[in-house]
């Protein structure tokens, strides 16, 4: 574990270094960095308030609670005025090293590793509390700025005790990072400046409109007027940049007014192609209904000649399952759009790898299927929370597709890493060879050529 922690903090140390040229390096031997990011999101400011749930607010602590975290926090870098805060046999769980936190024992040995953990000042913010006779707690958030620079970057739990003397010491402390997702709409300037600090030239923006159309928001007022603002927000911001950032549009393709949301998009909006989450839509193509449904959308994506992600991936049982979904994908969807690029993302799963519908696939492709002439994959988070194991057999499976068939991503959202690092992650990860990841990374799907 200790070797594979080393490992990464090294690649994404040269994913730093790389950066600093800003340029993509395609010579032979060299870091190769990814020409285009196949797989990116914004979100609009309606949309974003929905992503995460929101902080909870603070609350005013009693006299007593309220002086020990106010000596906590005044002590924060200060090893001996921080023990004394704290019991003897004071716990804290130590999660510099995330892959490997650590209970660490003693009041001189928490404040020691306290005073060292912060690089700047912070304040906690209590948000909830309990108070017994003996003992209590305090939960909350380490924060910093004020107004709307605030940010909380962590979690803190405070267990609390009355020693001897009837004072209140803290028992145990423990810090988890980060804090709550950022609930802020992102920008084309935003993923303009990712794509500057990793290097790459181009990025396509994939709507996340469908979310107002799922079942999973049923009752939602105006759901098709959100799902077109949605839409709208992604053609307002690529086209800020439109040499650089191509914009796809989303709906729940069981609507009534997915088709004609899909035409709104392609007429007015001049948006490039369509993203399909089969999971948060609720798309079971085994279902003739659905089937139908899906069927006349891409017959739809194919007359107005927009290329189309989609993501198969439906529930936990699409993990041994996923074969069915892949093949009637195969035989009853394909062939409807015989004219489009078809790019599925996460390599046939639903963030990483489904190994049975991607077997589907590789199958065909190994067989010359026609209907597979146009099939493109992304491999946006495939590395993440995978094994050694489960990597060596998605590089097999890519090896049999093809690796110009393979599209790099990043998916940008909490939890997800940015793309410099994702990036890094792929390629210090995933047992291909240099020039394997060289040619992934310089691949250019053909609606963008």
């Amino acid at each position: 574990m200790k070797a594979i922690v080393f490992f990464t903090i090294v690649l994404i140390f040269l994913s730093y270094a790389g950066s600093f040229a800003q340029q993509p390096v395609r010579a032979a031997g060299r870091m190769a960095i990814p020409l285009v990011d196949y797989h990116q999101h914004l979100f609009s400011p309606e949309k974003a308030k929905t992503l995460y749930a929101p902080p909870l607010t603070a609350v005013e602590l009693p006299t007593e609670f309220s002086r020990l975290l106010n000596e906590r926090v005044s002590s924060w870098n200060k090893k001996e005025q921080l023990a004394t805060v704290f019991t003897q046999d004071a716990m804290m769980l130590n999660t510099q090293d995330e892959d490997l936190p650590t209970w660490i024992r003693g009041h001189s040995v928490v404040a020691g590793e306290l005073a060292n953990y912060f690089a700047n000042p912070y304040r906690i913010t209590p948000v909830a509390y309990h108070q017994e006779a003996e003992a209590g707690y305090i939960a909350g958030y380490y924060t910093r700025g004020e107004g709307e620079a605030m940010r909380h970057f962590g979690h803190v739990f405070l267990s609390l005790r009355k020693n001897g003397a009837g004072h209140w010491l803290i028992a145990a402390e423990t810090p988890t990072f980060p804090g709550p997702f950022s609930r802020e709409p992102s920008t084309a300037d935003q993923l303009i400046a990712q794509l500057d600090d990793a290097g790459i030239e181009r990025a396509v923006v994939l709507s996340l409109a469908y979310q107002w159309g799922s079942p999973f928001n049923a009752g939602i007022v105006d759901e098709y007027d959100k799902v077109m603002a949605e839409n709208d927000y992604i053609a307002r911001e690529t086209a800020k940049y439109p040499k650089r950032l191509v914009g796809f549009c989303s709906v729940n393709p069981l609507k009534d007014y997915a088709i004609r949301e899909l035409r709104r998009c392609q007429k007015d909006l001049r948006l490039k192609g369509l993203k399909l989450h089969f999971g948060n839509s609720r798309v079971d193509i085994r279902d003739t209904n659905h089937l139908e449904k899906v069927r006349s959308v891409f017959r739809s994506a194919n007359s107005f000649g927009m290329p189309v992600v989609v993501h198969l991936w439906t529930d936990p049982g699409y993990e041994k399952e996923g074969d069915q979904h892949a093949r009637i994908f195969l035989e009853r969807v394909l062939p409807d759009a015989p004219g489009i690029t078809i790019q599925i993302a996460h390599l046939a799963g639903g963030g990483r790898s489904t190994q049975a519908a991607l077997k589907v696939f590789a199958d065909a492709i190994a067989a010359g299927d026609s209907r597979t002439r146009n099939l493109y994959f992304d491999v946006a988070t495939s590395v993440r929370g995978q094994t050694a194991e489960g990597l060596r057999q998605d590089v097999a499976v890519l090896r049999r597709i093809g690796l110009k068939r393979i599209l790099y991503g990043t998916d940008t959202a909490p939890p997800n890493p940015p793309a410099r690092v994702s990036w890094a992650h792929f390629k210090g990860l995933m047992p291909l060879t240099d020039t394997e990841i060289r040619i992934i990374g310089g691949n250019i799907a053909p609606y963008l050529q």
